[in-house]
């Protein structure tokens, strides 16, 4: 059986659920509410590949928090420490998409090793995996922090199968990120794409090996008893 590597921000939690957080601490409008948690989301992604291409790595923790910085200046907005605090909490207690455990549960039942593996720093994902019950889902949880750098890197997908004891093509990342399946696919590793949005795939990378639009249905895409 596999070795399974679920990404966690977008695939088993949602990151726009901060989004009640948002509005609750700021007391805005809810377009702008939207705005500010897109461009938070927008700015980690993109502040995790400059810490990786700059060779200045940063635990995610601490990338969320600059990301965090840019949207609230972006909009000007100014909220006190302890208001700014809470608002950053938020990425501890992500709402989980739907079936995420059944989805689990069912892959575990299968024979498989299931896992996280995600830009996370270890602490941040424990604390999440807990808030959001997926923790006693999971058989681990791998984070890139174990090599310094960020997806998709292909140290973090190898670091990854290093972790499992398994050989690289005997794992498989399981993503909604388009461009987290074109990076591990690129690496050598199986994919399956969690594609909700039905977005085409990436131009540059690796094509994924199963596409599926919820997570349950990779369970039938990959079989179970």
């Amino acid at each position: 059986m596999a070795g399974l590597c679920f990404d966690m921000y977008g695939t088993l939690c949602d990151t726009s659920s901060v989004r009640t957080r948002l509005g609750e601490e700021l007391g805005v409008a809810d377009r702008l509410v939207a705005a500010v948690d897109e461009t938070w989301r927008r700015k980690q992604l993109q502040y995790s590949y400059q810490s990786a291409q700059m060779d200045d790595y940063e635990p995610f923790w601490s990338i969320t928090d600059h990301a965090l910085d840019y949207a609230l200046a972006q909009y000007d907005l100014d909220p006190d420490a302890e208001t700014r605090e809470r608002i950053l909490g938020a990425y501890d207690h992500l709402e989980p998409f739907p079936g995420a455990v059944e989805t689990l549960d069912r892959l575990s039942a299968a024979g498989h090793d299931v896992v996280v593996l995600s830009n996370g720093d270890p602490e941040m994902l424990e604390r999440l995996a807990e808030n959001a019950g997926l923790a006693p889902h999971l058989d681990g949880i791998v984070s890139a922090h174990g090599v310094r750098t960020f997806k998709p890197d292909p140290a973090v997908y190898e670091h990854a199968a290093e972790t499992l004891d398994r050989p690289l093509d005997a794992c498989r990342l399981i993503s909604s990120n388009a461009w987290d399946v074109a990076g591990a696919g690129n690496a050598g590793m199986a994919t399956a794409w969690v594609n909700r949005t039905r977005d085409p795939p990436e131009a540059i990378g690796a094509r994924p090996d199963v596409e599926v639009t919820t997570l349950p249905a990779v369970v039938d895409a990959l079989g179970s008893p």
